[in-house]
């Protein structure tokens, strides 16, 4: 054997054979190891390495050539039992493909390939125990032993993650394309100083279950940019921890920004939770593009998460073909018309979400917003916002909670909120108000632009204590805006027009108007 150069480690010098059938495994993990030991680069050039699990140590770079592609192995006895985290838990599971773990100044570059043969995995997802191979069966009975967090772990977790960064500072990834995660593609957990920039991220659309794109785990000072993101399912997700576990661990995901990134389908563009019992802050996306998603911004969590959502900004975004371009959601897979419950430590919070200088074109509801009851949700502000929500209406894209208890309607629905406010804003909806507002406390409506053919009312308040409207121009031919309930104060000022004359009171409600 050759041994290479002390700053560069070529696998073919270890005994890396492209294109072959045997794994090169071993090969490839005594370059890193060794690469590990005094610093340099890992290279692997063109052709197609198989390997089982890797992991990469300290001041290590792994260079992939255009061509070159690490196939991982379809075989789960190759894959060890570690510990990690997976779906919010601290829990035992298999060996990610790729490991960065405990570990300083790494970097993945090249214009290569690095494939999960998640194939292999998604087959046995949603198998009823009989069906799974007994070694498999005996593996999940081993992680059930030692996890101890639910009677049954099925193939449904604990899936490989493609590539996973833990508890390791410093890392970079760069150019190359990840495809193929058995279980998410790329996860940041309980690292800092992380900079994913110029990478393909691909998991096909259907068949590729828990293919999240990138999601970012109880990290901090990460930055994802110029990424291409087709993951079929969320594309980034911001995460935290779950329950109580993810309180007493603390971690919060914070000062992480996203731009000029392009997202192609999926169910979200970006998604922050469920699990963010850790909380999450401080939070800027911009210059991003959304298609063919479910969703495209998303923040949903539900009681006994705990955790507080706050200091996001989403900027100079495009959106189009999206069910719901903004959802704010505390009833995650709950019934949105539940009663109020004692606000404890498991009690989560959203607050402090601006949205400006959005386009939103051909989606199917304007937004969806909903706090809890018990804990308004708060600081919900929009600047500069154009939505066309005259898509036809598929309940199957929409949140459970959208169709509980309230009609499904394209215009944005408010439920539960403190205060949110409306600055340059303009809606078309196919029908039905432009703005629905129940049990909310302040609604501000400044600019607020909707075409003369928009059905009434615009506005429909129900249990509002207090409306400001201003800047607005009535066609005067049918209501503006509606009060029903226990509305409080409408207050109006600087209107085109008497828009006095264009609000409808229901004669049951105390609603009273004002200037100011």
């Amino acid at each position: 054997m050759t041994v290479p150069d002390t700053d560069r480690f070529d696998i073919r010098e270890y005994g890396a054979i492209s294109d072959s059938d045997d794994p090169a495994t071993d090969a490839i993990q005594t370059a890193l190891d060794e690469c590990a030991e005094t610093g340099g680069t890992v290279y692997v050039p063109a052709g197609r390495f198989r390997t089982g699990p890797l992991r990469i140590g300290d001041r290590t770079t792994l260079h992939l050539d255009p061509g070159a592609t690490l196939t991982f192995v379809g075989d789960y006895d190759a894959f060890p039992t570690v510990e990690s985290r997976w779906e919010g838990w601290n829990q035992y599971g298999f060996h990610p493909c790729l490991w960065v773990t405990d570990a300083e100044n790494v970097e993945i570059s090249g214009r290569g390939t690095i494939d999960g043969n998640g194939q292999y995995w998604w087959q046995f997802y949603g198998a009823d125990d009989d069906e799974l191979p007994e070694g498999l069966r005996e593996r999940l009975a081993e992680f059930n032993g030692k996890n101890d967090k639910a009677d049954d772990v099925s193939s449904f977790t604990l899936r490989p993650p493609l590539f996973q960064i833990s508890e390791s500072e410093n890392v970079t990834v760069s150019g190359v394309t990840l495809q193929n995660s058995p279980f998410w593609n790329t996860h940041v957990v309980y690292s800092e100083n992380v900079t994913i920039s110029d990478v393909n991220v691909l998991n096909p659309a259907e068949g590729a279950p828990n293919g999240d794109g990138i999601d970012i785990d109880s990290s901090r000072y990460v930055r994802i940019s110029d990424a291409y993101i087709n993951a079929g399912d969320d594309a980034i997700c911001i995460k935290s921890g779950k329950n109580a576990e993810g309180r007493e661990v603390g971690e919060p995901a914070s000062q992480i920004t996203v731009t000029n990134c392009t997202v192609e389908a999926g169910h979200g563009g970006v998604v922050i939770g469920s699990e963010m019992s850790g909380d999450v802050r401080d939070v800027a996306v911009t210059n991003c593009t959304f298609t063919d998603t479910d969703r495209g911004v998303r923040i949903k969590t539900q009681r006994d998460r705990g955790g507080v959502v706050e200091d996001l900004r989403f900027d100079n975004i495009v959106m189009r073909r999206i069910a719901s371009p903004f959802t704010i959601n505390g009833y995650y897979f709950t019934p949105l018309d539940s009663e109020p419950e004692p606000v404890d430590e498991g009690t989560p919070m959203v607050r402090n979400v601006t949205f400006s200088n959005i386009t939103a074109r051909n989606v199917e509801t304007a937004g969806f917003f909903a706090g809890l009851p018990e804990q308004y949700f708060e600081g919900i502000e929009f600047d500069n916002v154009r939505i066309d929500a005259t898509r036809p209406l598929d309940a199957t894209d929409l949140d459970p909670a959208m169709a509980s208890g309230y009609e499904q309607t394209h215009g944005l629905f408010c439920k539960s909120i403190a205060d949110i406010s409306f600055n340059d804003v303009r809606i078309r909806t196919a029908d039905g108000p432009a703005m629905r507002f129940v049990d909310t406390e302040s609604v501000t409506v400044d600019g607020l632009q909707v075409p003369d053919d928009q059905d009434a009312p615009i506005v429909s308040l129900e249990n509002v204590d207090r409306t400001r409207i201003r800047g607005c121009a009535p066609d005067g031919e049918s209501p503006f805006v509606r009060a029903t309930g226990e509305t409080g104060r409408i207050e109006l000022a600087g209107n085109y027009g008497d828009l006095a004359e264009d609000v409808e009171i229901d004669e049951e409600s105390d609603a009273t108007l004002e200037s100011f």
